[in-house]
């Protein structure tokens, strides 16, 4: 049993983590810790009947926890991730891991020193639809892949919102195209690097709101990925190859008991096909179970993050819009 503390009562943990938790075998949600808004906590603890500490440093120094579980803004997640790995726990963070590739390399540094877990819940990977659309796209199918695109990006939220504060590692580049990012790995691989990418500002926000990249691999294979944070919603995947074209548009958010349709059109006509619904949270939270038990499994996580970590890197180096 892995026996975890959650640091803040953020509305992931809340609404997100907290019911897909209680359904997983093998992890105990033991107390939350609440340092930025206390009002939070007395709800938090009622609701799901689990203790309570006023300090993160008071949560993440007792010995019946395990695991901390970081669903801070960005900006904290380094300072939390480290000081939970320097006091021997495993670390389930929130995406993205840090708002820097040195900051995600010092972490993953301490966890392979101190054989620990640290795995980014970029969690839609981790729904059966995914495994589904790279087996479409590996199989021939759709003859030769010749394009993948997939593209993220949602209406403006509230003004206070992390996402547009710089201070709290806000910005479209490290939210919103973290989701393509981390798919495009899925098809690319290893050897993938951007090969281009545009990143945008709009009047009276000092963060960026939305962009597009190019990324291929040494195979040649290409992905365009687009994404932004004031956008007409779009959560799309399309893969075109030389004898037809894949497409789904619930590929990075598909909630609990949603059924997803992905399309095969070919010059005949166009193929529906229904997908069994599933929960990409549990699935996340498994994966980190398996990771805290299995040191490969770890290792590739370990890899995962830095790839993606350095991929997001060179996306604002070659940023051609400024």
């Amino acid at each position: 049993m892995v026996n975890i503390g959650i640091l803040g009562c953020s509305e992931i943990a809340f609404r997100r983590f907290m019911p897909a938790a209680s359904k997983v075998e093998g992890i105990s949600v033991v107390a939350v810790a609440e340092e930025y808004a206390p009002e939070k906590l007395d709800n938090f603890c009622s609701t799901y009947g689990i203790e309570r500490e006023s300090s993160f440093l008071d949560l993440i120094k007792r010995e019946d926890i395990d695991a901390i579980y970081v669903p801070q803004p960005p900006a904290l997640h380094y300072r939390w991730a480290k000081c939970a790995l320097e006091h021997g726990k495993h670390v389930f963070v929130e995406k993205p891991s840090t708002t820097s590739y040195g900051d995600t390399s010092e972490l993953v540094r301490i966890a392979k020193e101190n054989n620990l877990a640290l795995h980014e819940n970029y969690m839609f990977i981790y729904h059966s639809q995914i495994a589904k659309a790279k087996e479409l796209a590996d199989s021939g199918v759709l003859g030769q892949v010749r394009l993948i695109r997939a593209d993220f990006g949602f209406p403006m939220r509230q003004q206070n919102d992390f996402r547009y504060n710089k201070a709290l590692g806000g910005g479209a580049l490290l939210d919103a195209a973290g989701y393509p990012v981390r798919l495009a790995t899925m098809f690319l691989g290893d050897t993938i690097k951007v090969e281009a990418s545009s990143l945008n500002h709009i009047d009276g926000f000092e963060v960026d709101f939305y962009g597009s990249a190019f990324l291929s691999n040494e195979d040649g294979l290409v992905c365009q990925i687009g994404y932004g944070m004031d956008n007409r919603y779009r959560c799309s995947l399309e893969i075109w190859g030389s004898e037809a074209r894949f497409y789904t548009d619930r590929i990075f958010t598909a909630p609990e008991g949603f059924v997803p349709k992905f399309y095969i059109e070919r010059q005949e006509g166009t193929e529906e096909i229904e997908l069994p619904a599933d929960s990409s949270f549990e699935r996340s939270i498994e994966m980190f179970i398996k990771e805290v038990a299995d040191v490969g499994l770890r290792e590739r996580s370990y890899e995962q993050i830095l790839t993606q970590i350095r991929l997001i890197e060179e996306m604002r180096q070659k940023n051609t819009a400024e």
